[in-house]
């Protein structure tokens, strides 16, 4: 599996809150936290979200099924066969693990935008921007609208190889028997003996059974042997000679499985959902469990080894001061995002090591408006473009 990357949010619909601007503004925007006990009865300003980052993890496990032929008492015997399934069990192995990252609002950090009252008459104007999630994007010039981002879709396919059916285990199972049976009649002096020959079907016991499937996996050998050798000395085209080889070798390696047993293979896709939370930048996480008898189990069962998240944060919001939204505050909130190393582990193995932004693990900053435009990353909220008027 190709590994999946970060998922910017598709922005195709944006919501765009038009407002009409002059080049002086009387009024004052400002930000002010939202509290669910609090309404705003302004209807000049909105509500806005900043972003947080919730992982997509992707997991494809392969199940095999080891089933025993039922032939497998004589695999040594008639074909020499000692590395058998002796008995049906299941094994399973983790193919891989993919992350990706979903932004979505976080609904820990969401304001309001106080536009006040505009006074003034002018042409100019400049646009709220937000996506359909309800995440800030910024404000930016006419000339800005209508460029969007593009959403990556990854499809998972299923596939199951093999059948747990025998093909060649359904086969004639009567064998006729003849009995004679010699009857004396005397005849005054002489004996006459006269023979009669009873015919009847019985049913073949396995080891009868077993020793007509190694005669036929010898003919077939044979025949294939006596196609790539050329033996009959028939030119047959390259598709057809590759048609009957491929065939005789299906064949020869079903009888084989009729001694050795098979395996059934099964692909399986789980996918689990992990939100890192403000206050751990550097944890090891636990998603779920594995065992390589029984497979994927959630945390709560008894066995298997727990498959973590682990997440290492680079520590640069560490260096940044966090503004305090306490009442109305001048200007718009966003918050400068962190970075951090992200990654699936499993015992000693590790899977899908990547570096990754995660908005929660940031801090919050604040930029004044008055006649600038400026543009928010949609994904995680930090400051992407200042155009600054004078």
């Amino acid at each position: 599996m190709n590994t999946l990357k970060n998922k910017p949010l598709l922005l195709s619909a944006l919501t765009l809150f038009f407002l009409a601007f002059s080049s002086t503004l009387s009024a004052q925007i400002t930000t002010q936290k939202v509290n669910p006990t609090e309404s705003f009865a302004s209807v000049n300003g909105f509500v806005y979200a900043l972003p947080m980052v919730t992982y997509r993890i992707e997991v494809q496990v392969e199940k095999l099924e080891h089933i025993k032929g039922p032939y497998t008492l004589y695999a040594n015997k008639l074909l020499g066969l000692s590395d058998v399934t002796e008995t049906n069990y299941e094994s399973y192995k983790i193919k891989d693990i993919a992350l990706s990252a979903e932004y979505v609002a976080d609904p820990s950090q969401l304001y309001y935008i106080q536009l006040g009252e505009i006074s003034g008459k002018s042409d100019q104007a400049k646009f709220f921007q937000m996506n359909q999630n309800g995440l800030f994007g910024g404000v930016i010039s006419e000339s800005l609208i209508g460029s969007t981002n593009q959403t990556t879709v990854s499809k998972v396919e299923k596939v199951v190889s093999g059948s747990r059916d025998f093909r060649y285990f359904a086969d004639a199972n009567l064998i006729e028997k003849a009995d004679t049976i010699i009857r004396r009649v005397d005849v005054d002096t002489a004996t006459i003996e006269k023979a009669v020959i009873k015919r009847y079907s019985i049913e073949k016991d396995f080891m009868q059974r077993a020793q007509d499937a190694a005669t036929q996996l010898m003919e077939i050998r044979k025949n294939r042997f006596e196609l790539v050798s050329g033996f009959h000395e028939v030119a047959y085209s390259e598709g057809t000679f590759r048609m009957m080889n491929e065939e005789l070798n299906q064949m020869e390696n079903e009888y084989i499985a009729l001694f050795a047993g098979k395996t059934l293979v099964t692909d399986q896709h789980f996918v689990f959902f992990y939100t890192p939370t403000p206050d751990q930048p550097n944890v090891l996480a636990p998603i779920f469990k594995f065992s390589e008898q029984s497979g994927l189990a959630y945390l709560s069962a008894a066995i298997g080894e727990k498959v973590s998240l682990a997440i290492k944060s680079n520590g640069l919001a560490e260096q940044m001061a966090d503004t305090k939204v306490s009442g109305a505050v001048s200007g718009i909130v966003y918050r400068y995002p962190e970075t951090a190393e992200v990654w699936m582990k499993y015992g000693n193995q590790e899977y899908d090591k990547q570096l990754s932004t995660i908005p929660q693990f940031g801090k919050i900053q604040k930029i004044q408006v008055n006649q600038n435009t400026f543009e928010l990353y949609p994904t995680t909220g930090g400051l992407k473009l200042l155009e600054v008027r004078k």
